[in-house]
Order: C-alpha cells, then sequence, then structure tokens
C-alpha cells in the first residue's frame, strides 16, 4: 500500500493546478463587465481557492467583484447592472446573496443548498434559482426507496432534487415556483438551469432524473408563475440548454436527442406552445474533450445564449474544434464569429460584443471578446504562457490523431496513448494536464479519434453501436503510423483511458502485446453487472447494445474486458473514485483481481469523494495524485 502524499506529486501537473481557471462567467446587459470566478491550487497545497472578480471588457482590468470574498462564485449581474447576485458559503452552507455598490446588500435567507448560478427577471425584480428543499431523507435512520436510481454521479443522493425558488432581493422574500404546486408533475424531478422570459411570466428550466424511470436524459419545460408546468413538443436529449428571443419564442438546443441512435448530432428547435419547428444547424455544441479545471470552457450553459433579435449564438464543433457561431433561427444563415485551430466557446453575448472561452492543444483555457460587427478579437485573460510543447496534427483514414512531444526533443519517444470516454466525444484542439504531465517527464502523447467519436458525422459515431472494441483497430492504427513516422518507440508505449477510455484501454491491455503499461481510469470492465450498477446503465447501454443483457448476453459477455483479463500481460493501474456512480468503482477492482490471478502487476489508486471526472473537477487532492501515479506508472514500466 502507497500514500500518494503530496510530496510524491508530479511538478509539471502542479504548476499547471495553479494557474487560475475560470470556473464561470457573466456579462453585462451593457456588455462593459465580466463577473469572473476563478479557481486555482497554489504549488504545494491541495486546497482550492475560488475568487470573484470584475474585469472591465474594453480595458481588461481586473477588480475585486463588489461585496465578494474569497469563496464566492457564480457572479450574475443584474439587467441594469446595479446589483450582483452570486452564491457564498459564508454562513456555512451555500446560499444566495446580492451585492450593490461595492457592499454585500444581504445574505438571503431559505436559500440553502442552491446547486447552480441565479438568473434575473428581465425587469430586475426577481431571481430565479434551484435550490434543495430540504425535505430530503434521513440517510441515519432505515428508510425505503422505489425509484431506480438512488444517487446520480456529481450529483450524489436524488432525495432532495433542486426544485425552482423565486426570490425577491428588494424584500428578501421567497416562494416555491414548482416544489408546492399540486401541478408540478411527478414529484422527484430534478429542475436547472431556469430562465426567465422577457415578459417575467414564464420560465424555461431543465428537468431531469425521471423518478419514474421513464424518460432519460434532460428535458426543456416551461413554467409560468402560477406554478402551471407546460411540456413542450421537443426531445429530450443528453443534454437540453433552454433560451428566450426577444419576442418570447423559445429556442432548445438539444444534445443526442432521445429517440435517435446514441451519438446522433444535436439539434436546435424553436417555438411557442404547440408551434414546433426544427432549424438546421450541422455539427451544433461539439463535444472536444479537455483534461483542465476550467469548467467555463466545458459548461453547457453557455452553448446556447439570445443574440437579440431572433438570433441566438451556439457552440458548433466537428473534427476535433470548437467554433462559436451566430445563427439567424428564421433563415437559418448561420455566421462564424470564432473559430480556426482551437476550441472556442462562447461566455456571454452583448449588443455589440461576444466574450468566449479559447484553448489549444498547448494552450490553457483564456478569455477573448470579439466584436460583432468587424469581428476583431482581443484577449481579456492570459493566465499562463504555453507550455514547451508542440503539437502535430495528422490523419490516418479517417481517424485524425495529434502528436505533442516536447518541444525540440527528437524521436523516436517513449510515448502514451490517451484514449478519450464516451464513446461518443472527441479529442482535438483542447488542453489537456494529463499530456502535458507526461510530455514534461519526457514522454510523447498520442491522442486519436477513432470510430465511435462526434464531429464526423451520425455513420462515424454509430459505427461501435453493438461492437465498442472495434475502435481498438484505429487506436493502433495511429500508433503504427506514429512509429512508422519514426515519431515514438514501439518498445516503450503505453496507454490510458478514463470510462470509455479506461475501457479501450483494458481491452488493448489483455488483447495485444503492444502496450508495456497500461492507466485505466474509472473503467467499464463488466457490461453485465454496468447495466445494473451504473447511474445510467439500465437507459445508456441498451442503447450502445441493441438491448438489455438477457437480450443481447453474447455481445455484453463478449464484450466485457473482464472476460479476457486472463490473458492480460500489461501491468495495470486503476485509478477509481469512491463518489463514481457512472462506472462504479467495483468495476476497476473486479479487473485488477482478475489481472492478478493472472500472474501480472496491477495496483488501484483510490480518490476519496472523488466523482467520474473527480480527477479534473474532483477534490484538489484527488487531481493531484492522479496526474502524479500517471507519470509514476509510466516512469516504472517504460522508463523515460
Amino acid at each position: 500500500m502507497n500514500d500518494a502524499s503530496p510530496m510524491a506529486m508530479n511538478d509539471a501537473s502542479a504548476r499547471l493546478l495553479a494557474v487560475r481557471a475560470p470556473l464561470h462567467a457573466h456579462l453585462g446587459a451593457d456588455g462593459e463587465r465580466l463577473a469572473l470566478t476563478t479557481g486555482e491550487i497554489p504549488a504545494g497545497t491541495e486546497q482550492e481557492v475560488v475568487g470573484l472578480s470584475v474585469i472591465d471588457v474594453a480595458t481588461g482590468v481586473e477588480a475585486p467583484a463588489p461585496g465578494a470574498q474569497p469563496g464566492d462564485r457564480m457572479g450574475v449581474w443584474s439587467p441594469d447592472g446595479g446589483l450582483l447576485a452570486f452564491v457564498t458559503n459564508r454562513r456555512g452552507p451555500v446560499e444566495l446573496a446580492v451585492a450593490g455598490g461595492g457592499d454585500l446588500v444581504q445574505v438571503i435567507d431559505g436559500t440553502a443548498g442552491i446547486s447552480g448560478p441565479p438568473n434575473w427577471s428581465a425587469d430586475g425584480r426577481f431571481l430565479a434559482v434551484a435550490c434543495a428543499t430540504g425535505a430530503g431523507v434521513d440517510h441515519s435512520r432505515p428508510y425505503r426507496w422505489s425509484t431506480a436510481v438512488i444517487e446520480a454521479d456529481g450529483i450524489g443522493a436524488l432525495d432532495d432534487p433542486p426544485q425552482i425558488l423565486i426570490v425577491e432581493p428588494a424584500t428578501g422574500a421567497t416562494r416555491w415556483l414548482t416544489e408546492t404546486s399540486p401541478r408540478c408533475g411527478p414529484p422527484g424531478w430534478r429542475y436547472a438551469m431556469p430562465r426567465w422570459s422577457p415578459d417575467g411570466h414564464r420560465l424555461a428550466v431543465v428537468a431531469s432524473n425521471d423518478p419514474d424511470g421513464v424518460l432519460p436524459g434532460q428535458w426543456v419545460r416551461v413554467v409560468d408563475t402560477s406554478g402551471r408546468i407546460e411540456c413542450p413538443p421537443v426531445p429530450g436529449g443528453r443534454t437540453v440548454i433552454p433560451a428566450w428571443c426577444a419576442d418570447g419564442t423559445l429556442v432548445v438546443l438539444v444534445a443526442e436527442p432521445v429517440g435517435l441512435p446514441a451519438g446522433s448530432a444535436g439539434q436546435l428547435w424553436i417555438g411557442s406552445g404547440g408551434a414546433w419547428r426544427e432549424v438546421e444547424v450541422r455539427d451544433l455544441l461539439g463535444d472536444v474533450y479537455g483534461d483542465q479545471p476550467a469548467e467555463l470552457a466545458d459548461s453547457y450553459e453557455h452553448c446556447l445564449m439570445p443574440a437579440g433579435g431572433r438570433r441566438v449564438v451556439v457552440r458548433v464543433g466537428g473534427r476535433g474544434r470548437h467554433a462559436v457561431a451566430e445563427v439567424d433561427v428564421d433563415s437559418g444563415g448561420v455566421t462564424i464569429l470564432a473559430g480556426g485551430p482551437r476550441c472556442v466557446s462562447p461566455v456571454g453575448v452583448s449588443a455589440d460584443r461576444v466574450v468566449v472561452t479559447a484553448q489549444s492543444a498547448v494552450s490553457m483555457v483564456d478569455l477573448a471578446v470579439i466584436t460583432r460587427d468587424g469581428l476583431a478579437e482581443r484577449p481579456l485573460t492570459s493566465f499562463a504562457p504555453p507550455p514547451a510543447v508542440e503539437v502535430k496534427r495528422f490523419a490516418v483514414g479517417d481517424v485524425d490523431a495529434w502528436l505533442l512531444a516536447p518541444v525540440g526533443v527528437a524521436g523516436p519517444l517513449p510515448a502514451v496513448v490517451i484514449v478519450h470516454g464516451g464513446p461518443h466525444y472527441a479529442y482535438g484542439e483542447s488542453f489537456s494536464i494529463d499530456a502535458h504531465a507526461l510530455c514534461a517527464a519526457g514522454y510523447a502523447v498520442l491522442t486519436c479519434n477513432p470510430r465511435g467519436s462526434t464531429g464526423y458525422g451520425d455513420l462515424f459515431a454509430h459505427a461501435v453501436h453493438g461492437n465498442w472494441p472495434v475502435a481498438a483497430q484505429d487506436v493502433l492504427a495511429v500508433v503504427d503510423h506514429a512509429v512508422a513516422a519514426g515519431w515514438v518507440d514501439p518498445t516503450r508505449l503505453g496507454i490510458a483511458g478514463n470510462s470509455y477510455g479506461g475501457y479501450l484501454s483494458c481491452w488493448l491491455a489483455c488483447t495485444t502485446d503492444r502496450f508495456a503499461a497500461a492507466v485505466a481510469e474509472n473503467p467499464v470492465t463488466d457490461l453485465v453487472s454496468m447495466y445494473g450498477t451504473s447511474d445510467i446503465g439500465t437507459t445508456f447501454l441498451p442503447r450502445q447494445f441493441g438491448g438489455p443483457p438477457w437480450e443481447q448476453m453474447d455481445r455484453y459477455l463478449a464484450q466485457s474486458p473482464v472476460s479476457v483479463a486472463h490473458r492480460c500481460r500489461t501491468p495495470m493501474l486503476f485509478v477509481v473514485g469512491t463518489a463514481d456512480r457512472r462506472c462504479p468503482a467495483t468495476q476497476a477492482w473486479a479487473m485488477h483481481r482478475s489481472v492478478l490471478a493472472a500472474g501480472t502487476p496491477s495496483e488501484v489508486l483510490v480518490l476519496p469523494g472523488a466523482s467520474h471526472e473527480g480527477s479534473t473537477y474532483g477534490p484538489p487532492a484527488a487531481r493531484l495524485a492522479h496526474d502524479a501515479a500517471l507519470v509514476d506508472w509510466m516512469d516504472r514500466w517504460l522508463g523515460r
């Protein structure tokens, strides 16, 4: 047994985690001030420092936010810019606070348990927040449970799902919009992302975790101020994002629409009442994985934003890149506002400006501002200098790939292949602390988008349905190309990945002798048990394999890495989060024991309190320990 103490942490990853990472932002209606939340883990510590500041968009000058103190976050300007509402834990629980004129006005009672940023009504009189009611189960006493899922990954227990709370800052008065209404639908729905209509009479909200277990994913709902809920005829999806046009029509972005095969392209819907239609926009949303703590760049909250009149700003993406586009919802016309060989995501929109995040494989997340008329772009922040890493983009057939390596170091180098999760996501022009930590240690890093990745059309994304291991052929073809080009050493190859990336790492470790070491983080290893133990197992896996286990048992068994673990000759390190409900830790433990039984070295790194993405967004100790262990395991079996 080994203690992953701070003394053993990788210097490169510690330095990168000490860089300020943007977590949340809100642009004032006039486009002049940006409320920005950032987080950092100072070098030599395991404590994240969160701060709320204000950036003058015209000059880039940053100053403390009015009334805020360390730990405050998620600031949102009132429509007239006179007040800043934000989330605070200064009294212990997470609550709503309001500041104005440089001073804290109040922390509003009855708001403990806020689960997201507030949203102002257009007249500035009210705030809507998603907030727990405090009526959950007493977990210290025996209790019964009737619905399918008791806990969700990154959320925790589902016994007190957030409802919509209306707050009047001038008086401090609060009232529940959904929880107390007899017409609010089945109890147990989880509400999030409230958005006031321009007239202040309705809110668009996101509903998820259907307590009856019938509707998978997220769904848009419209709630009027009496609490009556409407269900627009819009498909649900893995993610849905609502936004109101100025005339009161609603626009909804749907990722992976329910009713279509998993991994299908996103859709954009517009309508009111019973009249709805789809607006054709290619490559909506995009899902390019980074591995860095800048949640603002990865959050879906800002991926659809009103842009005046009947126009919206959206994020689009393909072939490992993100761009920001403006869409005329009547004509369907699309104008790219920011793009190029990088990942750009919208943050805020005003009459003449758009604020975005920008990153690449060799540059960390920063903010920039774009003028909407001439599309001139200038940086707003510069949190870190570019690391000494160079990137080479190449393709093997239809598969895009990237090689990261230390600047000026000739190959062939020992190399680590990092496989993305999903399988319906992508790698590309995004920043990865894991990759840069490995490069700092002298390794090259290979990433690629094998079959199943998004951003290449539905046929490519659907190619892994019923055959998850087929993507391994694409990964090996990328490795062969890099070896033939003289970039990497074929005798010193490692492989790593999280979730589905962990699955494919396990599969390749057991079915080939190409890799000298493997690191599988929160992997899927036993598809049969995954069906019943994952928070999304009963909805996710049947869409991937053509049915539940009892209908497709041969597929579930034959494609489970535990079924071939007895053949594993690759030393394996498993990384598990104790709060992972997506791919529970038992998946890794089962594989670990099977690998040991085969006589192959295997270890498990346990990250207390970490959920499925815990090594990226979880407790600082988990982030640091994972990065250090990844480099250490490759050093042990590959050598630098």
